[in-house]
């Protein structure tokens, strides 16, 4: 099976392969139902890394695009669903939009928070201890500031919560990426991530809440600094 291969850009390679798989539905290459080739094969079809590939999905996944089915990928969504979730994607790359987005977050991530205070479980709670402390470790490793905020709206044991969040947490992953290039960004981060985590470790609602609004408060901050 021919797609057709895009250029390789990081932040972007959701929205790139998107358009690659609405040209290969056109064309008839790929029909809604249809498995999509192995993981290695579409790689190399598109011309990206499987590391890349691998993160695209997650979008997709979160998206109701594609659905896991076994060790098998189904493309269960038609050209034109593909267009629309293109569109909500490109939002992330809007800076006009980031004021909503955050608050959106603002008003939910608190939420969320108390909610996982209330319902998380141990294995919750590992979870999230596993994301803050490869975050710690690892100061270029920006997907697990992607999971964290994932693993909390779990923690929520709300579906709509864990589901929009997911792909909220996808859409922004642009700004991480310009973010994490800036060393302070990192450690504060880190030390958000961790005092969130403590507190829903104590089962302390309003603190988590807390904690989660000032570390809204550092993102809101960064971006009006790395706009200047």
């Amino acid at each position: 099976m021919e797609f057709e291969k895009i250029q390789n850009n990081a932040i972007r390679v959701p929205e790139l392969v998107m358009d690659s798989l609405v040209k290969a539905i056109e064309a008839g290459k790929i029909r809604v139902g249809d498995e999509l080739p192995p993981e290695r094969d579409l790689a190399e079809a598109l011309g990206i890394s499987r590391n890349s590939l691998r993160e695209c999905f997650s979008v997709l996944n979160f998206m109701g695009i594609v659905e896991n089915r076994g060790n098998r990928k189904i493309l269960v969504k038609n050209a034109d669903y593909f267009r629309n979730a293109r569109s909500l994607i490109e939002l992330s790359y809007s800076q006009d939009t980031f004021e909503d987005f955050m608050e959106f977050r603002q008003i939910n991530e608190r939420e969320i928070a108390k909610l996982a205070c209330q319902r998380a479980t141990e294995e919750d709670l590992e979870r999230l201890r596993s994301s803050v402390e490869r975050l710690e470790r690892d100061a270029t490793d920006f997907q697990a500031d992607v999971e964290f905020h994932i693993n909390l709206a779990m923690a929520s044991h709300n579906t709509i919560f864990a589901t929009t969040m997911g792909y909220v947490q996808n859409l922004i992953m642009e700004l991480r990426t310009r973010f994490f290039e800036r060393e302070e960004y990192h450690g504060k981060t880190a030390e958000a991530h961790r005092r969130i985590y403590e507190a829903v470790r104590e089962r302390d609602e309003e603190l988590a809440a807390y904690e989660m609004g000032r570390h809204l408060k550092i993102i809101e901050h960064y971006n009006i600094n790395t706009e200047k």
